[in-house]
């Protein structure tokens, strides 16, 4: 059986979950600075793109070369209709030569309309992928509306991910802005595919099939539900929140409430996980006032929510929490250096 050979990136610091991710599709997945490289059957991208909750894009690796000669002279039928506009970038020390040798190939343009196609150099041979998934993999196609610190979807699932959640639990946005983590969470509980709601730059692929692609499976086959809460101060991100997730087709399954998150109210049922992403003091916030947050959402936490899993994305030292760390990991949010920290209430 033909193979193909991938690379999804990410956000830097969750490698290991996109590894795991692809691993999880049936790939052979190997973890690089900056995401992953794959190997799986052919159209492998497909199943990628819609399923892939950490990837924020994925490139087919279809050829490569030693020579500009070699690209000029290369079938790229199957992936760009002929005369097409495309958008090439290169990266390498004879880019300028690349140029030309695309430029004779095609109408180069830098329409985000257009295929791209991308060109690497690295010890003498230069590896030609074309982009498969178009826009950004975190615009799945639902939210319209975002917070005063938008959040994206790919580092939300990377998230839940990273402490732990997978679907089965009860989860809990203290302090939920827009809605993020929350419709990501309620997808993942009822086994939704993360690109379900948009479109994908391979669908424009010559070789691409139509009837199999609108056939394939969008859902998984999940449990039970389970209760998913976003609570927040602010009347007007609740409202937001609530129509991107009517948008997601989730609204249904997430219980909103209009909750001081250094005022909880004492947690009901099983316990499951509580999530935030806790404001930075650089768009939302004043940094002299965050330690005395923490410290009061701790204390919140530790007086109702006792049993529960936390998982909380922070650009502050987690000590002022008060709550025992079991695990931290690093990552990066919209260029700001964070950490995902989790752990149990007690």
């Amino acid at each position: 059986m033909p193979t193909e050979a991938l690379f999804a990136a990410c956000t830097p610091g969750l490698e290991s979950v996109l590894a795991t991710e692809a691993a999880a599709l049936g790939l052979e997945a190997r973890s690089v600075p900056g995401g992953c490289e794959l190997e799986g059957p052919a159209f492998s991208y497909e199943a990628c793109n819609l399923w892939l909750r950490t990837a924020s894009r994925v490139l087919l690796r279809i050829a490569t070369f030693t020579q500009p000669s070699q690209l000029a002279s290369f079938d790229v039928a199957p992936w760009v209709v002929k005369g097409a506009p495309v958008v090439f970038e290169v990266a390498g020390t004879r880019a300028h030569e690349w140029k030309i040798a695309a430029g004779h190939k095609w109408k180069l343009t830098a329409s985000p309309d257009a295929i791209s196609m991308f060109l690497r150099e690295e010890n003498g041979r230069c590896t030609l992928s074309v982009d498969t998934s178009g826009t950004l993999l975190y615009q799945r196609g639902s939210r319209q509306e975002v917070g005063k610190a938008p959040m994206r979807e790919t580092l939300a699932a990377g998230v839940l991910a990273l402490c732990g959640y997978d679907g089965s639990t009860p989860l809990w946005d203290i302090m939920c802005g827009s809605g993020t983590m929350l419709i990501e969470g309620a997808e993942i509980s009822r086994g939704l595919a993360a690109g379900r709601l948009r479109e994908f730059a391979f669908e424009k692929f010559p070789s691409h099939d139509a009837a199999t692609w609108k056939a394939r499976e969008r859902v998984k086959a999940i449990g039970a539900p389970v209760k998913i809460r976003g609570t927040d101060l602010n009347a007007g991100a609740l409202g937001v929140a609530r129509r991107n997730a009517r948008r997601a087709g989730v609204a249904d399954f997430i219980q909103f409430d209009r909750i001081d998150a250094t005022k909880l109210p004492k947690a009901e049922g099983a316990p499951g996980l509580i999530v935030a992403n806790f404001p930075y003091g650089k768009r939302v916030g004043d940094v002299s006032e965050l330690s005395g947050l923490f410290r009061a959402v701790g204390k919140s936490l530790k007086q109702s929510c006792a049993g529960w899993r936390f998982g909380f994305l922070m650009n502050s030292e987690p000590k002022d929490l008060g709550l025992p760390i079991a695990g931290q990991a690093i990552v990066s949010n919209g260029g700001i250096r964070c950490s995902v920290v989790w752990g149990t209430i007690c």
